[in-house]
């Protein structure tokens, strides 16, 4: 008597479902050795993976451009990825002045604006994020980075060029400060009596007290562009992280019970099948 007849009220697309279901079971129930031995061998597979891979760490480095806009210097970052990407550790080493040694340590470099508006000229930074296998290798990374930055030859000469003028405003300041300061000696020995005020002299001491402040002033300022005259100025260096952010565990389970199921899956398929044919024609052979 079929299932049918047993429970009326039970439609033919439950009773397929029923039986494929079922067979779905008998089917791992059968092979159910084939696939504990594939669970094995893929979490096996998995731990080997992981731990045969190198430890990735990530670390962020914040740079402010003084002479390009962030694009055009995250332009030269990406160039610079490029090569690593296709392995150019000579030609990269040589435009960061580093050891090849280092740059196979490195794995990624990307760079991002910290604020994403267009604007010709951000007054903002931009970070350069990177992946290593070594955190040793950061402070020369970054000595390398903005040595890059530096010194291509457009930028060379844009920044011979600001020092030049800098140092040009400088002198003259310095040199006015001097003359300043000469007459607030002659105010100072008229005061004293040790000089004679010529009828023609009129001197305001107040006046060259508050030109001597706002020359000094200037002057401090000229010197501080010069000293921070650069093409880029790190405000953040690379942080030496202990915890590694790669590779990660669960993914390489996943991948190899994945690789080992399957395998499994399509040797007891075919092996069921195989069983099947065999069957068949040993009940046709029968027949005859």
């Amino acid at each position: 008597m079929s299932l049918a007849t047993k429970d009326p009220d039970i439609a033919p697309e439950d009773i397929d479902l029923l039986l494929l279901i079922e067979r779905c079971i008998l089917f791992f129930r059968k092979f159910r050795w084939i696939f504990i031995i594939a669970i094995i061998l893929g979490l096996s597979l998995g731990i080997f993976v992981y731990s045969a891979l190198p430890r990735i760490y990530r670390s962020r480095l914040i740079i402010h451009s003084f002479t390009l806009t962030n694009q055009e210097q995250i332009q030269i970052l990406n160039n610079w990825n490029s090569l690593l990407k296709n392995k150019e550790y000579a030609e990269l080493a040589t435009t960061l002045h580093c050891s090849e040694k280092i740059l196979h340590q490195l794995k990624q470099m990307k760079a991002e604006e910290i604020q994403k508006v267009f604007s010709s000229e951000n007054p903002h930074g931009f970070t350069i994020e990177v992946n290593v296998t070594d955190n040793s290798i950061l402070d020369e990374l970054q000595n390398g980075i903005v040595f890059g930055f530096e010194n291509s030859v457009y930028i060379k000469q844009r920044l011979a060029l600001k020092r030049a003028d800098l140092q040009v405003l400088i002198d003259k300041t310095s040199t006015e400060i001097k003359k300043l300061d000469s007459t607030k000696k002659i105010m100072e020995d008229i005061i004293g009596g040790k000089e004679k005020i010529s009828s023609s002299l009129i001197i305001d001491g107040s006046s060259i007290n508050r030109q001597l402040i706002e020359m000094n002033e200037k002057l401090l300022s000229f010197k501080g562009e010069l000293k921070f005259t650069n093409a880029v100025q790190v405000l953040q260096g690379f942080s030496k992280f202990q915890k590694p952010v790669g590779p990660k565990l669960i993914p390489w389970l996943i991948i190899g019970l994945l690789f080992f199921l399957s395998l499994a899956y399509v040797y007891a398929l075919f092996s069921s099948i195989n069983q099947k044919l065999k069957a068949r024609k040993h009940a046709v052979r029968g027949l005859k």
